[in-house]
């Protein structure tokens, strides 16, 4: 037997016990670790619970032993199109930007990266992984030698929207029944899109309300931008140039809503995209897409100066297909994009099925190099609109990869084009044996309208090679901030998360819910709070520029403050529903992933405190950087007495460590400190200028002496945990 047939006959084992009731949770991640499918399994473990059914544990063990280790040269991300808009309250980031993380690995084997595009009210989680945790297109592209580049578009998932600029949130939020009918179960549907819907079989779970892949898929979904379609697509012609001038000529592949991004993003900047892939794009032509396939302008010839001078016919329905226009004859050309080639990837039981062969018809009329690839006809069945995230994604995406190496690597190869690595100067690379994401606390709340996720916690892990350390690390963000904290200062140099995992920690980032991927919508969590402005943030920042600590002026107008504005998001207004999500998210992950150290930042200190609180046993220690004191210090109003520390007696024992920056003009560690030990905590307050490290402000954590003040809360834990 090979080491590779043992290997996997482990993890099928380790499943199968799991399954059948053998091993319990906390033995079965443990293994998961030591075999190196953390992830994998963190993913599975709710969903074989759930249907611990025989070819469901065999094709989620299966998966696991597939995983294989990602070496990257650079792992990190960045902000495009950060434009400051004047308020009468402040200076806020108008909501246009758009938020992009990208992965090199090690050996580039492929001349262009890949930038890919979510679809409809999704975010690029879509790809990242599958809602049952196993690895999504992203991990087998990049084992693929592939750069890839994620974008979150304007308003959605990490690029936040601003409610005063963009209108207000959407009416309604995401319902489970919109979900099932139209992605998750539509074979289950009273009343179906179409006959293929019953040839849906790839779902990997049951596909309704109550299965946890279903909450796992929910919970991402619900951004949203501007009503006007046409000025939508105008902004991302703004941003998709932006991108390709920053990374060069790419391949652009692109889902659903998300699809005439591919269109856009190769008339904005002809000739730097190398290809183009449409997984079921939008269509059909015509229609809202007034301009043939976008909302926007793109260039014909001959040329238009309006939509209105297409001029069109309608085909008839014929096999099953629907009805769709093309052009009358002599048809224009779209202009920039007869030298691209396009491939369209259409499933057998998508709704797309019945339109996609207008586009691809509307397409090759206006000179379009098009192949058209019908899962069905070359064997992959059962697939319906998410393809990318069901039972067979992998064998999905083959076909796409097989068309990428013929039609644009292999003839850019020929004409002598080479793959480029770009090396940063504080490496990013780390080599990972998983990687991944996962939500908790999904919980159902009943709206006049249907039944919508509520309360919802994003988790994104990384699983080192080589783990040193047996406990993870939880990282928790600031403020308005999101995780993003922690993976730099969106100038591609390392953050603390890197730090951690190239020392051998299991890392777990969050975002809290209402915050980054954790969907916001007033259904659920209430009103929000306005974004904030760079006038109520910026003095932060200049306290770090002081003690020459912040890369860049410090000042609004500094390319450092922007890419640090462009995270914050507005956040939800009740504070009393915040610190229960946070108490009971905290725990929810504890009791997920095990015994763990526990790192907290600013207005996110209290998470830690009731986490703790909450599972005591399960905290080994606890770190705040500069984090709030709530509940152990209640928060006094102007003119009233500052109310009695309140007590968690759960903190007793746990060793905590509060720091404080040299330049940040935070004073309340030393009380904070107190309230814990009087809990029962083993806490310390730890200045900076105590330990030699003067000159940072509050955001030390993306200051130029970023990894200096690390080092200093690592050997504490060290020594502590």
């Amino acid at each position: 037997m090979t080491d590779r047939e043992e290997r996997e006959g482990r993890i099928a084992g380790l499943y199968e016990g799991f399954a059948e009731g053998r091993t319990s949770r906390r033995d079965f991640m443990r293994q998961a670790a030591a075999l190196g499918i953390a992830g994998a399994a963190m993913g599975a473990v709710d969903m074989l619970a759930a249907s611990p059914a025989a070819a469901q544990v065999g094709a989620a063990a299966k998966s696991a032993a597939d995983a294989a280790p990602l070496d990257l040269a650079e792992w990190s991300y960045f902000w495009l199109g950060v434009k400051r808009a004047a308020l009468a309250r402040g200076t806020v980031v108008n909501g246009e930007q758009m938020y992009v993380e990208y992965w090199v690995p090690k050996t580039v084997r492929h001349p262009y990266p890949i930038v890919i595009v979510h679809g409809g009210g999704g975010q690029g989680l879509d790809w990242l992984a599958t809602p049952d945790g196993r690895p999504g297109w992203v991990s087998y592209l990049v084992q693929q030698g592939f750069k890839v580049y994620l974008v979150d578009r304007p308003g959605h998932g990490r690029s936040p929207r601003t409610p005063e600029l963009q209108g207000p949130w959407p009416a309604r939020a995401t319902t489970f029944a919109g979900l099932e009918h139209q992605f998750t179960a539509p074979e289950k549907a009273a009343d179906p899109y179409g006959p293929q819907a019953k040839l849906h079989t790839q779902w990997p779970g049951p596909g309704v309300m109550g299965d946890p892949v279903t909450d796992q898929t929910i919970a991402g979904q619900g951004g949203s931008f501007l009503p006007d379609l046409a000025a939508t697509h105008a902004i991302w012609a703004e941003r998709g140039g932006e991108l390709l001038d920053k990374i060069g000529p790419a391949i652009v592949m692109a889902h659903s809503a998300g699809g005439p991004s591919l269109w856009i993003y190769a008339n904005a900047r002809p000739g730097m995209v190398k290809g183009l892939v449409g997984v079921e794009p939008a269509g059909p032509p015509l229609g809202a897409l007034r301009w043939g396939v976008t909302a926007s302008p793109v260039e014909y010839d001959p040329p238009i100066k309006d939509a209105s001078e297409l001029k069109t016919v309608e085909v008839p329905a014929e096999g099953g297909r629907s009805a769709y226009r093309i052009q009358a004859e002599p048809a224009r050309k779209l202009k920039h994009l007869q030298a691209v080639p396009v491939v369209i990837v259409t499933s057998p039981a998508s709704y797309h099925w019945a339109y996609d062969t207008g586009t691809v018809a509307f397409l090759r009329q206006a000179g379009v190099h098009v192949d058209h690839v019908e899962l069905e006809k070359i064997g992959v069945e059962g697939n319906a609109h998410f393809m990318m995230m069901e039972k067979n994604n992998r064998q999905v995406l083959q076909p796409i990869m097989d068309w990428i190496e013929a039609k644009v690597s292999a003839p850019a190869r020929a004409a002598g084009a080479r793959a480029r690595t770009n090396r940063s100067a504080d490496p990013t690379a780390l080599k990972l044996a998983d990687h991944g994401f996962f939500w908790v606390g999904v919980e159902h709340k009943a709206m006049p309208y249907g039944v919508i996720a509520h309360g919802q916690m994003y988790v994104q892990y990384l699983i080192p090679a080589e783990v040193r350390h047996e406990t993870p690390i939880v990282l928790v963000h600031g403020g308005s901030g999101q995780m993003l904290h922690y993976m730099g200062s969106g100038d591609g140099l390392a953050g603390w998360a890197h730090y951690y995992v190239q020392n051998g920690w299991k890392v777990f980032m969050i975002d809290r819910p209402g915050h980054g991927r954790s969907v916001y919508h007033p259904d659920s969590l209430g009103p929000s709070n306005p974004i904030p402005t760079y006038e109520a943030i910026v003095p932060d920042i200049r306290r770090g520029k002081a003690g020459g600590r912040w890369a860049g002026t410090g000042e609004i107008g500094d390319p450092v403050v922007d890419q640090f504005m462009a995270s914050q998001n507005p956040t939800p207004r009740d504070g009393e529903l915040a610190m229960s999500l946070w108490r009971s998210r905290g725990a929810a992950l504890l009791d997920r992933i095990g015994p763990a150290v526990v790192q907290t930042h600013s207005a996110g200190g209290p998470f830690g405190w009731v986490t703790a609180d909450e599972r005591p046993k399960l905290v080994k220690a606890l770190v705040s950087f500069e984090g709030a004191g709530a509940p152990l210090v209640p928060f006094a109003r102007p003119g009233q007495p500052a109310p009695a520390p309140t007590r968690l007696p759960n903190l007793a024992g746990i060793p905590m460590a509060y720091f404080t920056a040299a330049n940040s003009g935070r004073t309340q560690g030393p009380a904070i400190v107190a309230a814990l030990n009087a809990s029962g905590a083993k806490a310390e307050h730890i200045a900076f200028a105590d330990r030699g490290i003067a000159g940072n402000g509050h955001f030390a954590m993306i200051e130029t002496n970023r990894r200096q003040v690390f080092d200093l809360i690592h050997g504490w834990i060290a020594q502590h945990a």
